[in-house]
C-alpha cells in the first residue's frame, strides 16, 4: 500500500491510497463472475452472457461497492502510516480501479488538528475581578423576587408604548415573491427584549391601542442566511400592557412560601452568599477560559467551526421560536454572522482543553459522569434517566463524557494558574486600556 500526502489551504490535507496487489484483480473477477452467474441479459441464457458484456453493464455498480470495502479496510491503516489524525470528516474525493494492472487508488481529505505549544500552567495569570456579599445583593435580589411575580395590567387608551410594556400585536405579512400570499397571525412581546426586528421595535415606540405600523419591502432570508425573498409587514396594536409589581410585605412572603417577611430576607441573604461563592468560581472558569484563547493562538478546523455554528444557530432559533417569533422573519444572515466567533472559539477552546487533558492525564470518574448528565438534565427540563437515554439513541454518550473531561480539566486548571484578583478602580483601568 502506498500513501502519498499533500497539504492543502489551512488545515486540509489529502490522502492519496494506491493499492497494487492481486486480490484487487481477483475480487473484481469474482465480483463480476457472482453477477455473471445470476444476470438475467436480453438474448441470453441465465448465467451464460460473455463476462465482457457483464463488465460493461454492471461496472459502475461493482466497482463503487467494492472500492468502499477497500476503503474501509485500508482507510485506518494508511491514516496510521501517514501519522495524520482526522479532526472530523473525511471527504471522498475520488476513486479507480485499473483492472489491467490490478490496482485501486483513491484520494480522501479532510482537516487535522492545529499544532501549537502549551503553555506551562504555572506561567499563566489569570485576572479575576473582586466579587464578595453585599447587603444591597440582597435588596437587589428580592427587587427580582418582585418583578418575576409581577402581573400585567392594561393602559389606558391614549398612552403610547414604551419599552418594558407587553404588547398584543396583529401581524399580517405578505409574501412578494409568493403572488402577493398573505399570512395573518398574533403574538405577544416586551418591548425592548430585541424578540423582533430592530425596524418594527423601533415603529412600535409610541404606537397607541389601535395603531398601524407598515414595514415594506423587508428581505426574508432561510436558516442558511440565504436570502429566499422579500415580505411587506402590518402590525397592528391590539393591547398594551404594563408591568405592576407586588408590594414587599409578610402577605407577598407568604404568597412565596414563607411564614413571613423576616424569614424571606433571611432565606434570600443565604441564597445571595451562595450565588456569590458560585459567580466567583465562574468568573474564574470564565477568565481562564479568554486567557487560555488569548494565550494560544492557532487556527480553528473549519469543518469543526461549521458544525458548531450550526448547532449555535438552531439553538438561538428555537430559543426565539419559544418567544413567539417566526424563524422565517429572523435575520438570519446576520445572526450566524454575530455567532460565527463564538463558534470558533468554542471549537479553540475544545482544542486547547483536550491538550491539556492529555498533558495532565485528566480521567472523569462515574461520578463525574453523572453530575455531567443531571446537569444535562437540568438545562433541558428532563430527568437524568431521560437525557442519558436520548444521548444514547442519537449516539452523543461519547460527546458528553468529552465535555465532562474538559470541565474538569478547566477547573484543574484553575487550581494550577496564578490567580490575581483586582478591584472595581483597576477594572476601569482594565475596560479603558
Amino acid at each position: 500500500m502506498e500513501v502519498q500526502v499533500q497539504n492543502r489551504e489551512g488545515l486540509f490535507k489529502a490522502l492519496t491510497v494506491s493499492l497494487k496487489d492481486e486480490s484487487v484483480k481477483k475480487r473484481l473477477e469474482d465480483a463480476y463472475r457472482r453477477i455473471q452467474q445470476t444476470a438475467q441479459i436480453q438474448g441470453f441464457r441465465k448465467g451464460k452472457a460473455p463476462l465482457w458484456i457483464i463488465k460493461a453493464k454492471y461496472k459502475e455498480a461493482v466497482e463503487q461497492q467494492l472500492g468502499q470495502e477497500f476503503i474501509n479496510e485500508t482507510l485506518e491503516k494508511a491514516l496510521e502510516q501517514a501519522k495524520l489524525k482526522p479532526v472530523a470528516d473525511i471527504f471522498l474525493e475520488e476513486y479507480a480501479f485499473n483492472e489491467d494492472e490490478g490496482s485501486f487508488t483513491y484520494r480522501v481529505s479532510f482537516e487535522v488538528p492545529p499544532e501549537f505549544e502549551l503553555k506551562k500552567p504555572e506561567q499563566i495569570e489569570v485576572k479575576v475581578p473582586k466579587v464578595e456579599f453585599k447587603p444591597e445583593l440582597v435588596e437587589q435580589r428580592l427587587e427580582s423576587l418582585r418583578r418575576e411575580n409581577a402581573y400585567w395590567e392594561p393602559k389606558e387608551k391614549d398612552e403610547p408604548a414604551q419599552e418594558g410594556d407587553l404588547l398584543v400585536l396583529e401581524y399580517e405579512v405578505r409574501d412578494r415573491s409568493k403572488e402577493g400570499e398573505t399570512v395573518k397571525e398574533e403574538t405577544s412581546v416586551v418591548l425592548g427584549q430585541g424578540v423582533l426586528r430592530p425596524e418594527a421595535e423601533e415603529a412600535l415606540k409610541g404606537k397607541k391601542v389601535g395603531e398601524e405600523v407598515l414595514l415594506e419591502d423587508l428581505p426574508l432570508y432561510d436558516q442558511t442566511g440565504k436570502e429566499v425573498g422579500r415580505v411587506d409587514i402590518k402590525v397592528k396594536v391590539k393591547e398594551i400592557k404594563k408591568q405592576v409589581l407586588p408590594e414587599l410585605n409578610d402577605e407577598f412572603a407568604k404568597e412565596l412560601g414563607y411564614d413571613s417577611l423576616e424569614e424571606l430576607k433571611k432565606k434570600t441573604e443565604e441564597e445571595v452568599k451562595k450565588s456569590v461563592e458560585s459567580l466567583k468560581k465562574q468568573l474564574l472558569l470564565d477568565r481562564l477560559a479568554d486567557e487560555l484563547l488569548k494565550l494560544h493562538s492557532f487556527p480553528a478546523p473549519k469543518t469543526l467551526v461549521r458544525r458548531e455554528l450550526e448547532l449555535l444557530l438552531n439553538r438561538r432559533l428555537r430559543e426565539l421560536a419559544a418567544y413567539g417569533v417566526d424563524p422565517r422573519y429572523v435575520d438570519v444572515k446576520k445572526l450566524a454572522k454575530e455567532l460565527e466567533p463564538v463558534a470558533e472559539n468554542n471549537v479553540r477552546l475544545r482544542i486547547i482543553l483536550d491538550r491539556y487533558a492529555d498533558e495532565l492525564g485528566v480521567e472523569v470518574t462515574d461520578e463525574e459522569l453523572e453530575k455531567q448528565y443531571e446537569q444535562l438534565a437540568q438545562e433541558q427540563g428532563l430527568s437524568k434517566e431521560e437525557i442519558k437515554k436520548l444521548f444514547r439513541e442519537q449516539g452523543y454518550e461519547e460527546v458528553v463524557h468529552q465535555d465532562a473531561r474538559r470541565n474538569k480539566t478547566l477547573e484543574q486548571l484553575a487550581r494550577l494558574v496564578k490567580l490575581v484578583e483586582i478591584k472595581e478602580e483597576e477594572k476601569k483601568d482594565e475596560k479603558a486600556s
